[in-house]
């Protein structure tokens, strides 16, 4: 997905970014197996075959993870870091809490509510022009 010129001039005035750990990356993949694993550490030859990632991929994923205080490394086994292991455990706690408390929404309920939402932003500015 291409990024605003603005957003590409401050690339890397802050320090690395913090790595995408969408469900559909390496880093996402690896990222949430280790959390759902928490109680566990990998060599890289069983991350390559427990999860379906590019062999040559997760050796420099896990340290891009690991300079960012997702995982810790000790000898040839890797885990997800205490701290993170901490947010990500909360984290999906609460959300599993709030699905608990209002049901959750199915993925068909969120499709249908996105084919009639109307962005905020858009609808503010709308309204603004009716206004003057």
């Amino acid at each position: 997905m291409p990024i605003s010129k603005d957003k590409f001039q401050t690339i890397g005035e802050d320090g690395p970014s913090l790595p995408d750990l969408s469900p559909d990356t390496t880093q996402g993949t690896v990222y949430r197996f280790l959390v759902e694993h928490a109680d566990q550490a990998f060599r890289q030859r069983e991350l390559v075959d427990a999860i379906d990632v590019p062999a040559g991929s997760v050796g420099p994923t896990l340290k891009r993870l690991e300079e960012h205080g997702l995982v810790d490394h000790r000898d040839q086994f890797w885990a997800i870091a205490d701290a993170e292991h901490g947010v990500a455990s909360a984290g999906l706690h609460g959300a599993a809490t709030a699905d608990e408390l209002d049901g959750g929404f199915s993925d068909d309920a969120v499709d249908s509510w996105m084919e009639t939402a109307v962005d905020p932003i858009d609808s503010d500015s709308n309204h603004s022009d009716q206004r003057e």
